[in-house]
């Protein structure tokens, strides 16, 4: 269920990330042809946005399962031991 939840989760973002780099330069655009601002100042808050969408896939989508399944190794570890220790006394 959290695994599913963080992937919709990505989809939005990834949306999000869509509209606000093409609003973003839209407004470079208009700097540019209306007060002649040629520094592209757009590309920063483009490329750190990238980086945090590209990391907020691996957490969604790749690292998620390995995590999942340390986690669920170490419980199934935890029950063993439990389940030793019970049958020894």
């Amino acid at each position: 269920m959290k695994q599913a939840r963080q992937r919709v989760n990505f989809k939005v973002h990834l949306v999000i990330f869509t509209l606000g780099i093409i609003l973003l330069w839209i407004l470079y655009a208009l700097f540019y042809y209306l007060f002649d601002f040629t520094f592209p100042w757009a590309i920063f808050p483009t490329a750190i946005w990238l980086v945090v969408l590209i990391l907020h896939h691996f957490i969604a989508f790749k690292w998620n399962d390995k995590w999942l399944d340390r986690e669920y190794q170490k419980l199934l570890e935890e029950q063993r031991k439990k389940n030793s220790i019970s049958e020894s006394q």
